[in-house]
Parts: structure tokens; sequence; C-alpha cells
């Protein structure tokens, strides 16, 4: 597996194409959510994407604090269906953790991945919630 962690402007065309397929297969395709997932926010972010060879297994974006949330955040988390159940995800979080610098780690989770971010050590703040038709909750790691 190679990790690549890039501002957007550094980002290679294919780079871009492979992480806005990767979303649009999972979050708009597989869960059926129709959505805008270009939201303004790439340009503010940091990416990091995990290959297997020329093939995008995971990403996700990064915010410093202040950007989205006073906490440092992580967002458009997604792993690709062939590589669920590997130990890629928790490998990817651990990764944006660490790439925010110490602090507080702020995310929108599904509310389906509850117990999953419980596991890595974040914390559920207040009730859920529905975006794009499908309920969220917001976590914080302390």
């Amino acid at each position: 597996m190679n990790t690549v962690i890039k501002s957007y402007k550094d980002l290679l065309n294919h780079e871009l194409e492979d992480l806005f397929r990767l979303r649009q297969q999972v979050f708009i395709i597989e869960q059926e959510c129709f959505y805008e997932d270009i939201d303004g926010y790439d340009e503010k972010a940091e990416h990091l994407l995990i290959y297997d060879q020329d093939i995008l297994a995971a990403y996700l974006r990064i915010f410093k604090p202040g950007l989205k949330y006073n906490e440092a955040s992580l967002g458009r988390i997604v792993v690709a269906p062939k590589y669920r159940g590997t130990g890629l995800g928790e490998k990817l979080i651990r990764k944006g953790i660490e790439l925010c610098e110490g602090g507080s780690v702020r995310i929108e989770a599904q509310s389906a991945l509850l117990q999953y971010y419980n596991n890595l050590g974040f914390q559920e703040e207040g009730e859920i919630y529905p975006v794009d038709g499908i309920d969220h909750i917001q976590m914080v790691l302390p």
C-alpha cells in the first residue's frame, strides 16, 4: 500500500479523478444518496489517499482547526468495497488523526458507524440528525 498526503493544488489529475470516483461510487451510487459532493471544501483540505498499486483503496480529507469546526476534523472517510473488513479503514483514520497534529478531532459520522468510531476513541456529541437522507451524529476524539 502507498500512502499519499497532498493539498488540493498538489493533487495530480488522476488522483483527483480517483478520489471523486471513489466518493461517487460509495456515497452516491452504493448508498443511493444524491447530494452535491463537490462542496467547496476540497480546496481547503489536505487529502489522504491510500493506494493498492494503482487502485485507490481508501481516502479522507483533513481540515485544520477553524476551517469547518473549532477542532481539526476528518471528512469524506471512505474505503473501497473490496478493501472493507481488512483493517484499512482503521489504518486510514489513525493516519488522519496523526496528521491532525494533536488536539481534538471532530467527525460527522454516519450513525450506522457509531460503534465503529467509538472503538477508535470517538465520543458522540449531541443527537442524531439527517444529512441528505442518512442519519449522522457529531463525534469528537478528545
